[in-house]
């Protein structure tokens, strides 16, 4: 008898083969008696325990060995809603019920209680979701729909921290969860930028269009709405928010925030051992639930680590991030290290002086914890002052968000690729930005078409394949972060290597000239499969799963037809 048939049920004691997903160390006979006993089994099923510590403040640690690919952790929102920008205009509006980008100067359509932007007025997310119905409400108090693009904006961003309030009444449970969160308001009282920020911007617009109007409301009613509105709770709201959402990546490219119950306790390290999707579905009990898995094999007794920031930022890019809107330093080994795991992502250029040039050394920070430290050359030892570094750095960032916010072109890419040689490491993180759109235009962009492209580029594209590819395996090793970049970089190393196959493998005449070709053909099988291994369960309406199923699965049926049609031994 299998291990699993010799489980009992834990309800009934009947043969059992249904283990729960989580831990796997319980069976059921049936998903009635799984729902019946998960009340009293969910205490025991994770394989975590929450820690508290003066400096880290509460964190998750595994409580048992977690193998990888084990989920760890499964929850839904406490809340969903647009993220809360606040310092500049945007180039799209969300629709308020499902979050479709919309145009700012003229939104298609608008809710017709409240008149909020919207899709159209029969989007789904406008009837089917509980957040919009409760809302709306309240969205309707105010009296001039008449507004222009900014307004929509504000009204946007203020939606996220309005639908917090209004757990009060909703959902006290989640309020009160979410009251507890870590906000870090002694860090952000009224001398500070984000507290006037919010308050010109956020607090200011929802007192005079919905606050002062309810207030109204409520005391020609005698019907009390929101407990407590005051000015300082919805800085402490958007506090909690700033510091403990978690960004959410719809199908079609915007980014949404939500906060979850468990998963904020969640430790940040620039080398994460979890991964986590949100599930994206019709099911309103299900939609955007969180789903934390184990990236490696996790011991008893390791803190679960996720990360804040993003993996592709040098290590000064992701300390003023996390200083900025979580208020610690990060301290992890990638951290600690100047060069980033040998990567020099982070790296500039070194100039020397004018009586005495450098031509091969690169600037690094002496002491990469620390956001004023000096940066030295690792040839030379000519040192610049950190505010030089970050200007320079920041200042071509700007020159490539510009770049590829209007759609560039090959040759606009290559441009900017070899001014940045001027001045950044070949691994700098600019620059692998900049490669890894252009080899997604080099056999897609009128002119650079496969059939095209000339060998020369085909093998430059080959080349820079192989470089991101390399830099993502150091900084992200299990993918926790990179898995769409890697599995795209693999899937165009694969596209222009087998295109030089074909053209090369139909000029030799002799078979024996062919045999590096047949090693470039395996390399082309393992780099499908390694595409398709490296985004692992995709959930179904993911850009990841369409990336499988659909591009991925194309590519690996012409390879192996054109094997077969072609009889190649390999």
């Amino acid at each position: 008898m299998s291990d699993e048939k010799s489980l009992g049920c834990a309800v009934c004691k009947q043969p059992a083969v249904l283990k729960c997903s989580l831990c796997k160390d319980i069976a059921y006979c049936g998903k009635d008696h799984q729902k019946k006993d998960w009340k009293s089994h969910k205490n025991l099923c994770r394989p975590f325990e929450v820690k508290n510590d003066p400096k880290l403040g509460r964190y998750l640690v595994a409580t048992r060995d977690i193998p990888e690919g084990h989920i760890i952790l499964q929850e839904c929102p406490i809340v969903v809603g647009p993220k809360t920008h606040t310092e500049f205009e945007p180039h799209f509006i969300p629709c308020v019920g499902c979050y479709i980008p919309l145009p700012v100067e003229d939104p298609p359509s608008r809710c017709t209680q409240c008149g909020w932007p919207a899709c159209a007025t029969h989007c789904p997310g406008l009837f089917n979701t509980k957040e919009h119905a409760t809302e709306c409400a309240i969205l309707k108090l105010r009296k001039s729909f008449a507004v222009n693009k900014l307004d929509d904006f504000y009204r946007s961003y203020a939606l996220t921290p309005l639908r917090c309030l209004l757990l009060q009444k909703r959902d006290p449970k989640k309020w009160k969860q979410l009251m507890e969160m870590e906000s870090h308001i002694d860090k952000r009282g009224p001398d500070t930028e984000i507290y006037q920020i919010i308050e010109e911007n956020l607090v200011e617009y929802l007192y005079k269009n919905y606050i002062t109007p309810l207030k109204e409301f409520e005391d020609e009613s005698n019907i009390k709405i929101l407990e407590d509105c005051s000015r300082k709770t919805i800085h402490k709201v958007c506090g909690v928010i700033d510091v403990n959402s978690l960004d959410i990546r719809l199908p079609n490219g915007v980014d949404i925030t939500g906060i979850y119950p468990t998963a904020y306790l969640m430790e940040h390290s620039c080398m994460p051992n979890t991964k986590h999707i949100f599930e994206q579905t019709n099911d309103a009990t299900k939609q955007y639930r969180l789903c934390v898995t184990a990236a490696r094999n996790i011991q008893k007794g390791e803190h679960i680590l996720t990360m804040y920031t993003h993996a592709l930022w040098g290590t000064q890019a992701r300390l003023a991030h996390l200083k900025e809107t979580k208020y610690f330093l990060c301290e992890c080994a990638r951290c600690k290290d100047p060069t980033e795991f040998g990567t020099f992502i982070s790296a500039l250029k070194c100039m020397g002086t004018e009586t005495k040039p450098c031509t091969d050394g690169y600037q690094l920070p002496i002491n990469p914890l620390d956001l004023q430290s000096e940066w030295m050359c690792n040839k030379c030892q000519f040192k610049i002052e950190a505010e030089t570094a970050e200007f320079l750095t920041n200042q071509l960032g700007e020159e490539i968000e510009m770049l590829q916010a209007k759609g560039p072109s090959v040759k606009e890419l290559e441009q900017l690729l070899q001014k940045f040689a001027h001045f950044l490491h070949p691994n700098h993180f600019h620059i692998y930005a900049a490669k890894h759109s252009l080899i997604q235009l080099y056999g897609y962009q009128q002119g650079y078409l496969p059939k095209q492209l000339s060998v020369d580029q085909l093998k430059r594209k080959i080349g820079m394949c192989r470089q991101l590819i390399e830099i993502t395996e150091k900084i992200d090793p299990h993918f926790c972060r990179l898995s769409l970049y890697q599995a795209i970089t693999c899937h165009e190393l694969f596209l222009a290597q087998f295109e030089l196959i074909q053209r090369k493998w139909a000029d030799q005449c002799f078979e024996r000239d062919r045999e590096p070709y047949r090693g470039m053909l395996k390399e082309c099988r393992v780099l499908i499969e390694k595409s398709k291994q490296v985004l692992g369960e995709e959930l179904p309406g993911s850009p990841g799963f369409k990336l499988v199923n659909d591009v991925f699965k194309n590519s690996q049926k012409e390879l192996e037809r054109w094997i077969h049609d072609f009889k190649v031994n390999i």
